[in-house]
């Protein structure tokens, strides 16, 4: 058996103090039917970095759009679409996770109409984030106590958890039914050094954080997850190392917090957290609403794919999809280079790529299925337009040239023209096919 790997020391179960920032921020999809109410106030939650100093940031709509991208504004940040919440009294979980904020982000109008208009229901319009810090657990139990906190399946224990979130919720939002897991953002620091949790691998202290806490396990990482967070490793200051992927965010300081060596006026923490409450939240939940979108989207097109698709309603897919795709899907942090990884990261291990471009082409198939029905269809009407109009203006021109064209030639030349109709129609598969084919599609595009 090896000896601790460097870069932390060995610390035992119930040594909580040795933890110094436990921050979390949990994203679950909801469902809203109205805004909410006069308890939450219209745009983000505001959060200050270097409070009394001359660069004192507060994260504010106009400030996160002058580093970021305007394009996130009525993606994100605009007050018809997303308002915040501060708890200022003790608001604790079953699962010990303490509330400090909490945040509504929904669609944006067209998304939400889009998504109003499928036959299918959308499961989810919009997302919360809950702001807080985990319970003050022991090293070893606190990757226990993240999974514990994000967990709502209502079929595990956690069931107490599911219903603690939705009694936060305001009146007319609720949790989306297929939520089982919350996606979390996770920042811990050590006051002195970062506990080792496995002291038998070789995986350093901070990979070891880093992969439980990401994954929200108390088991040990395995062998291949060296080779999985470097994949999904972020770009972050020396101090800090942080993955992202389908599960959320997580963040690890490598330093003192605080750090003796640091002015007592700035601590070199303060804009992870900040970060973690700010941007790489919205971070995540741009990518939750990705994933809500997409998510609709291919239930209705297996919807649509079980009869003969309408070609106003394929129109109409086609449209909404190209809107997500030139907004939601389009949308970066700009020169925020860690926010648009962790988007990214997301995409790609939720499979999100490859579920658009499927849309795409399935979308791409039902039009296709869509025009080949009304080239049949014309052919049909075209084809019965022949059997009918030729042996009908053949009969007409006879009738006009008989000696008496009166009513009587009249009715003997139509019954004439309709028992050859019938003739033709009867001797040949080709015309009965395009009757037939005609009134079927009559009755189904009604």
């Amino acid at each position: 058996m090896s000896g601790p790997p460097a870069g932390g020391v060995a610390v035992g179960p119930d040594d909580a103090g040795s933890l110094h920032r436990r921050d979390v921020v949990l994203v679950v999809a909801v469902r809203m039917d109205r805004a909410p109410g006069e308890a939450f106030v219209a745009g983000p939650l505001e959060r200050r970095w270097r409070v009394g100093r001359p660069n004192e940031v507060v994260s504010n709509t106009a400030r996160r759009t002058s580093y970021t991208n305007p394009q996130l504004v009525p993606l994100l940040w605009a007050p018809d679409l997303r308002w915040h919440k501060e708890c200022p009294a003790e608001v604790v979980s079953p699962a010990g996770f303490r509330l400090r904020a909490l945040e509504l982000i929904s669609l944006s109008t067209s998304m939400s109409t889009a998504l109003a208009d499928m036959e299918t229901p959308a499961s989810a319009n919009a997302v919360a984030l809950l702001h807080g810090i985990l319970p003050a657990a022991g090293p070893s139990e606190l990757p226990k106590a993240l999974q514990f906190s994000a967990n709502i399946d209502a079929h595990h224990r956690q069931g107490e958890q599911r219903d603690w979130v939705s009694a936060q919720l305001p009146s007319g939002c609720r949790l989306a039914e297929t939520e089982r897991e919350m996606v979390h953002g996770v920042l811990v620091t050590p006051r002195h050094e970062l506990p080792i949790l496995h002291a038998d691998l070789e995986l350093g202290a901070s990979d070891q954080w880093l992969w439980k806490m990401l994954y929200a396990t108390e088991y040990a990482p395995p062998i291949e997850a060296e080779e999985e967070l470097r994949e999904l490793r972020l770009r972050l200051p020396t101090a800090v190392r942080g993955v992202a992927g389908s599960r959320g965010v997580s963040l690890a300081g490598t330093s003192p917090d605080p750090n003796p060596a640091q002015p007592a006026h700035y601590q070199y923490y303060d804009a992870t957290s900040f970060h973690l409450a700010t941007l790489y939240s919205d971070a995540l939940a741009l990518a939750c609403l990705q994933r809500i979108v997409l998510d609709a989207f291919g239930r209705e097109v297996a919807r649509m794919g079980e009869s003969e698709p309408r070609r106003r309603k394929v129109g109409q897919l086609e449209r909404d999809l190209l809107v997500f795709r030139r907004s939601y899907w389009a949308a970066d942090f700009g020169r925020q280079a860690v926010s648009t990884a962790i988007v990214q990261n997301f995409q790609r291990d939720c499979g999100l790529p490859e579920a658009l471009q499927s849309l795409v082409s399935d979308l791409g198939e039902l039009a296709r299925q869509v025009q080949a029905a009304e080239t049949e269809t014309t052919n049909a009407i075209l084809g019965l337009l022949a059997a009918i109009g030729v042996p009908l203006g053949t009969g007409l021109a006879i009738w006009q040239g008989l000696p008496q064209s009166g009513e009587a030639a009249l009715y003997r030349t139509l019954g004439i023209t309709c028992l050859t109709t019938a003739l033709l129609t009867g001797t040949f598969p080709g015309l009965r096919r395009l009757f037939v084919d005609l009134f079927r599609r009559r009755r189904r595009w009604r």
